[in-house]
């Protein structure tokens, strides 16, 4: 500690602290919501709480950087369900679309969120302002605007021509432009909407309106298309990029491909735990239940986005939460084009990557804590304070236990959706204790946070190095603001 006289809050003791690099045993030492010392065992100063952490591992908070808080649930019960699962940090996507029944500005929307979560939410939040084409006219006021409240990503859609959210190549190339003058990252939903929209309206001519037929008008390479000609875009443009969502083998090839060419602006990417855990046959048994764009896949592709994973070539695993009743994903079998897309699933981030991922031996647990918390909060302008336990970061960690057994259901999620995709699936690994800035959240399963103690977090622009970064490409983000 800073101070040796001072006598901590807290004492996390006699737990294997995990980050990015590697597992040591450790002794958290947390003062006023901050992590003061991670010390060696025996050496933490006495505290007036002290948390055994023996035989379990402590991470720092998990970061889910990709969700929906505008359907069936919203920041109240999505940070409750996230809290649950170990989650500390969310950011949503946050828009004036029309088709999420959002009215005004993108600053209209991002505003009424801000107030939203600092009155609702059990974690800390922010967000990132989600494009269309009616936002485009006031881009040049509105950036700078958001950049200003501390909202530096922003996505615009490839796809979705008939919801008015897919802008057009030029329209691409203007926000790109815009977004890097003003210092911010640029996130893309990556499908050829043309093609998608071509394929779906032949299906729906011929009447093949059936579940199978979601995957068919949406194939691997509408996804990796749309990601090399964004990527060159972005290259062009020179405004670092984000890959959301990835979900086909092929788009796995080619960023390793692109990267090896040595482009200097950076590109990140990101997969979701849907993608690496279920496939294209859960349309056939679930039907319209199991619509997310892009579709699910095949195991070829699973078994590409897992190496991707622990190879790097993908940085980030997140939910992509998009909740929606059963009720309102009718017609379940009837006509899957009719039904909304999006998948449940914010709870379960943590107790999916650790069980399907380190417990199937697909990656470390310091790649766990690399995907889920340190390469978000670098790449979202939060590092150090969010990300990892080190001095002067915020005390948001999770006390894991990697043999407790739970099953996921839906009705124990704290969700108003009301099914899950992983329904009925034993996970080996689950938190015990989850703190954020020193204050417990939930213990023993029980929620012990309350509405309203989440805070907003005004992000600044990405300049952290991540793992396999050249001094060049960090330096060029830095130049660039992004």
């Amino acid at each position: 500690m800073s101070d040796p006289k001072q006598t901590p809050d807290v004492v996390v003791s006699g737990g294997v602290v995990v980050d990015g690099k590697g597992m040591r045993r450790r002794d958290v030492v947390i003062k006023d919501g901050i992590v003061a010392a991670v010390v060696p065992p025996g050496e933490a100063p006495d505290a007036e709480t002290v948390i055994d952490a023996t035989g379990r591992y402590v991470l720092p908070g998990i970061i889910d950087a990709h969700l929906h808080p505008v359907y069936t649930d919203r920041i109240d019960t999505i940070s409750a369900s996230a809290a649950l699962g170990g989650t500390t940090t969310l950011i949503g996507f946050i828009g004036a679309i029309k088709a999420w029944g959002g009215t005004g500005t993108i600053v209209d929307a991002v505003k009424t969120f801000i107030a939203e979560g600092e009155e609702k939410s059990m974690i800390d939040f922010s967000a990132h302002g989600s494009l269309c084409r009616d936002d485009l006219e006031l881009l040049p006021e509105t950036i700078p605007q958001l950049v200003e409240m501390g909202i530096t990503s922003f996505k615009g859609f490839m796809a979705y021509r008939k919801r008015g959210m897919m802008l057009d190549d030029p329209e691409l190339l203007q926000v790109l432009e815009i977004v890097a003058a003003n210092g911010g990252l640029f996130q893309v939903h990556a499908e050829n909407g043309s093609l998608l929209d071509h394929l779906q309206d032949e299906f729906i001519a011929q009447g093949k309106t059936t579940p199978e037929y979601h995957s068919l008008s949406a194939p691997n390479l509408a996804e990796t298309e749309a990601v090399m000609r964004i990527a060159t875009f972005a290259s062009t443009v020179g405004c670092p990029l984000y890959l959301v969502h990835l979900s086909a083998r092929q788009s796995v090839d080619l960023v390793r491909l692109w990267r090896s060419w040595g482009s200097s602006t950076p590109l990140y990417t990101e997969t979701c735990i849907h993608y690496l855990t279920l496939k294209n046959e859960e349309l056939r048994k679930r039907g319209s239940l199991a619509k997310v764009g892009p579709p699910l896949r095949e195991q070829e592709d699973l078994d590409a986005l897992w190496q991707g994973v622990a190879d790097g070539v993908i940085e980030v695993v997140s939910t992509d939460y998009a909740g929606h009743t059963q009720e309102k994903k009718e017609p379940i079998w009837d006509d899957v084009f009719k039904s909304p897309s999006g998948l449940p699933g914010i709870g379960n981030l943590l107790s999916i990557v650790f069980d399907a991922g380190v417990n199937e031996g697909r990656i470390t647990l310091p790649k766990l804590v690399e995907v889920l918390c340190e390469a978000p909060a670098k790449i979202f302008g939060m590092y150090p304070r969010k990300g990892t336990l080190s001095p002067g970061s915020d005390a948001d960690l999770v006390v894991f236990d990697p043999t407790a057994k739970h099953v996921i259901r839906a009705a124990e999620q704290g969700l108003k959706t009301d099914y899950s995709m992983w329904e009925g699936r034993e996970c080996v690994g689950a938190p015990t204790l989850v703190m954020q800035r020193g204050a417990v959240l939930v213990e023993d399963g029980e929620l012990k946070a309350n509405p309203g103690q989440g805070v907003f977090l005004p992000r600044e622009g990405q300049g952290v190095s991540l793992p396999g970064e050249s001094q060049t490409t960090n330096e060029t983000r830095r130049t660039q603001g992004g």
